[in-house]
Order: structure tokens, then sequence, then C-alpha cells
């Protein structure tokens, strides 16, 4: 069982939909999920492409999208909706969406004066501006997800890091890369190959899913191989206890200085083949000098590599080291940080043996 299983939320909302008997409450949402859309795709004979399968989840949920592209695109929706519509809380929506400390890229709102079968009753305001339109294809079915599983009156506006949001990302990861549109694309463009490759991912993106980003299609990809592959974000942060420290905003006897940050690995995400063997690298630890993605890093401009590396190499702030084993690391520098897979190439080595020191009394 996941540490996602565990939580109380996911739990609480396994039992809202009649899941509360599931061992794995996860996987009970994620079924309850795709079993509705194979309903829906079975009554309309099947779907050409994922743009049409969205078309007819959204239509099912009586679901639109408003995304945002420009500030302007926030006074457009507030006009609609909190003036013409009387929907209040469209009004001060964008209060929610410019949190620094809390990133928000998409909103669920259910409408107080639409009818039972409008068919815009639920509105999906998705951020599309700078960085966060690298997400907007993900951002969709992530409301998607939170439209299937529950039914707030009111947008809720959580940590990224909440339970729930990252259930509403697995969620995500699976129906927006629908297996019988993704999967036989995915088998054919990684046929014969050893390692998931970059050019896989682009294939895939090319062939079926266009408007999905590189980065939620490598997730995708990452989900359904059989063998062991890690994907990693790495990009500037500081350990647990400097964060906390940072985020104390406590009143100090002494001025606190904050110390640079360094390069980690702030996402590492194993699949389930790299789950079964142990096959991780712990959220938060740094990155290696030695890397490929430390290069990649500091180099100016958007570039990408590949190398083979010793797993030893990495170690945590405490000079605790990973078990030796040579790695596949491909990377790809990204805005302000380097997304990479990491993929085994031999068995963990074993730990050198101490020799065995005699007692003064052997002979």
């Amino acid at each position: 069982m996941s540490r996602l299983d565990r939580a109380s939320e996911v739990a609480d909302l396994a039992a809202t939909l009649g899941l509360a008997a599931a061992a794995k409450p996860v996987d009970a949402i994620l079924g309850f999920c795709l079993r509705q859309i194979d309903r829906w795709v079975q009554e309309v004979g099947g779907v050409a492409g994922i743009a049409a399968l969205e078309a007819l989840v959204t239509r099912k949920l009586q679901m639109v999208f408003e995304e945002v592209w420009s500030d302007e695109d926030f006074d457009r929706i507030k006009d609609q909706y909190a003036r013409v519509k009387k929907d209040p809380v469209f009004a001060t929506m964008r209060l929610k969406f410019e949190d620094g400390d809390n990133p928000t890229y998409g909103a669920l709102v259910k409408r107080k004066n639409a009818a039972p079968d409008a068919p815009n009753r639920y509105v999906a305001v998705i951020d599309c501006r700078g960085f966060k339109a690298l997400r907007r294809f993900f951002t969709h079915w992530h409301e998607i997800a939170h439209r299937m599983t529950t039914d707030a009156d009111e947008p809720q506006y959580r940590s990224e890091h909440d339970p729930i949001e990252r259930l509403m990302d697995e969620i995500a990861g699976h129906v927006g890369f629908y297996g019988p549109l993704f999967d036989p694309v995915f088998q054919a463009a990684h046929q014969g190959k050893e390692l998931l490759l970059f050019s896989t991912v682009e294939a895939v993106v090319r062939q079926r899913f266009p408007e999905a980003s590189f980065q939620a299609t490598l997730n995708a990809c990452t989900r359904r191989l059989p063998t062991p592959v890690i994907y990693l974000e790495a990009a500037l942060g500081h350990k647990v206890v400097v964060k906390r420290e940072i985020e104390d905003d406590s009143p100090r006897l002494f001025a606190f200085e904050e110390p640079p940050p360094e390069l980690r690995a702030v996402r590492a995400v194993a699949n389930d083949a790299a789950q079964a063997e142990k096959f991780v690298i712990p959220t938060n630890m740094r990155v290696p000098e030695s890397s490929v993605i430390r290069s990649l890093f500091e180099a100016d401009g958007e570039r990408e590599a590949a190398n083979r590396e010793d797993l030893g190499n990495w170690s945590d702030s405490k000079g605790k080291r990973l078990e030796g084993r040579a790695v596949a690391v491909e990377a790809r520098k990204v805005a302000d940080r380097v997304i990479a897979i990491v993929q085994p190439v031999e068995p963990v080595r074993p730990k050198p043996q101490r020799p065995k020191v005699k007692s003064l009394f052997e002979e």
C-alpha cells in the first residue's frame, strides 16, 4: 500500500464513492473513473482521438473550460460569470491564481444559478499564462478528475502536495492518456528498445497526443513501462531543516542567514517496477557534481544530454550514499530545472565486505 493509499482524505473520498471496502483506495478510485469513461466511449461507438474523448467526457459531466492566456481573460470571465450570470465566486478568483506561495493551475466551479441540466453547469478555469501553459493539457484532465470524483459547491485551492491533489494528478495521468488510445502508440514507439528514450516520448506526442506536453507524456510513458524507471526534476532548493527555518515566521532572537540553495531532486517518482525492487532516489536529495543533470543545469540555454553514471555518487546532507549501481540518465533542461529519466543498467553491486579481524587468541 502506497503512502497516498494511507492518506485519510483518500480513504474518505473512496467511501463517498461507495468504495470503502477497497484495500487500495487509489486503484479503486482510478478504476471507478476509468469504468465511467469506458462506458461512455462504448455508448458512442468509440472515439477517434484524445480531443474527441475530452469533448465526450466534458459533455457527459456538463463541464466547460475557460482558459486564461492574459490578465484580460480574467476580466472577461468575471464579467461573463460574476456580473451576467450572477456567480460571485468568479469575481475574486484571480487572487487565488496569483498566490505565489500556492501556485494554482486550475479551479472547478459549480455554478450557483445554472439549471440542473445546463451543459455548462460546471466551469473549469485553466491558467495558461507564462510557464503554466506547459501544463494546459494535464490541468484540463486534472479538473476533469475532480469533476468525476467530487461535487463540491465551492472551488478548492489546495497545496499541490495535498493528498487529494496528488490523487487527481494520478487519475489525470491515466484518463488523460486513455489506455485504448495511448497504449498501442506507446508500444509501437518503444518496441525493441532496452530503455525508455526521449525520442520514444516525442513519437507518442507527435502521433497521437499533440496537445500534451512532453513532460506529461513522459510521465504517462513511465507509468506504462514494465521495467524500472525514475522520473526526476532537479531544481535549486534547500534541505528540509533549512526550509522549515525559512518558512518559520515566528520572532527570532538572532537573525537567520539563509544559505544558498543547492541543486536537488525536487521531484522523484519511481514507477511500479522501480518501487517493487526498491530502486528509488529520495526527494530533495542533492544532485552530485559528477551527474550530467548538474552540468546541464549549469549550461546556458535549453538542451539535453545522456550519460551512464553510478547511483552510488548520490548522497544526502548527512553523507549517506545510495547503493552503487550503474544507471542510464537522459536529461533535458527546461526553464529553471532539469527533467530526467534514470534507469538501471546493472544489478545492485554488493557492498564490499570488511576483512574479519582476528582475535588475539585465534591462531
